[in-house]
């Protein structure tokens, strides 16, 4: 009788280790995200050019990114500006929807659509931490989209 008990007891002890493998493994294929090689680093291109606010008005928002953070575009003077924390970072514009960050710590393209919304993506320098047992992780650029 005691065996008879242990055999499905056993049984449901091993399907749910199976299910925990599994789930595992398919939570570390979701943890990759492709990122293209060339856009891997942030650099400030040679021909850039500043934009004067009637040009860069319609981007002065706010804008969710995928990672739950906010980034946020606006202007002091006649200087663009974005921010995903509470750093500034001066902006200049390479195309009509690309800016970089003067200082190479952001670089976003940012489409306008019809509706009032937009899309793209930013790409932003991570800076350096340092782990709870003293382990450094270095400098890495994140790649997020614009939703």
């Amino acid at each position: 009788m005691k065996t008879l008990m242990l055999i499905p007891l056993l049984g449901a002890l091993s399907l749910s280790a199976v299910a925990q493998t599994a789930q595992d493994q398919s939570d570390q294929q979701q943890q990759y995200v492709p990122v293209n090689a060339r856009e891997s680093r942030i650099e400030l291109p040679a021909d850039y050019h500043k934009m004067w606010p009637s040009d860069y008005s319609n981007y002065i928002k706010l804008y969710s990114l995928s990672n739950g953070m906010t980034l946020s575009i606006f202007s002091r003077g006649d200087t663009m500006y974005a921010s995903t924390d509470h750093t500034w970072h001066k902006i200049v514009a390479v195309s009509p929807n690309t800016f970089v960050a003067l200082d190479k710590q952001l670089k976003m393209h940012i489409n306008l659509l019809d509706n009032d919304g937009a899309s793209g993506d930013l790409l932003m320098v991570v800076p350096a931490q340092t782990l709870a047992d003293h382990t450094i992780l270095g400098e890495k650029v994140l790649y997020v989209a614009m939703h």
